[in-house]
């Protein structure tokens, strides 16, 4: 786990828990981050046998941005399919 999502795992628990997100799912993705990014995406192991040959992309699930200590959530069309609580 980056060093981002631990470093502000409070408010990333807190949105998913606002928005219906399943945070324990969310917490257990895959991880692409940069200096004040992180970026969630869902890993299918089934899929990307093949290697590059495939090609199968890692769809993004949710996008975290920090900008002065602020975090900002974007929700993706693969949001609620990856994390989203089922009722």
């Amino acid at each position: 786990m980056c060093k981002l999502f631990s470093q502000y795992e409070n408010e990333i628990r807190k949105y998913c828990t606002e928005n219906s997100l399943d945070f324990e799912k969310a917490k257990k993705l895959p991880q692409c981050w940069g200096k004040n990014d992180i970026w969630l995406q869902y890993y299918d192991p089934e899929k990307g046998k093949n290697g590059l040959k495939d090609e199968t992309p890692a769809p993004i699930v949710l996008k975290i941005a920090i900008n002065n200590g602020k975090v900002t959530f974007e929700q993706t069309e693969n949001t609620k399919k990856y994390i989203g609580k089922v009722s």
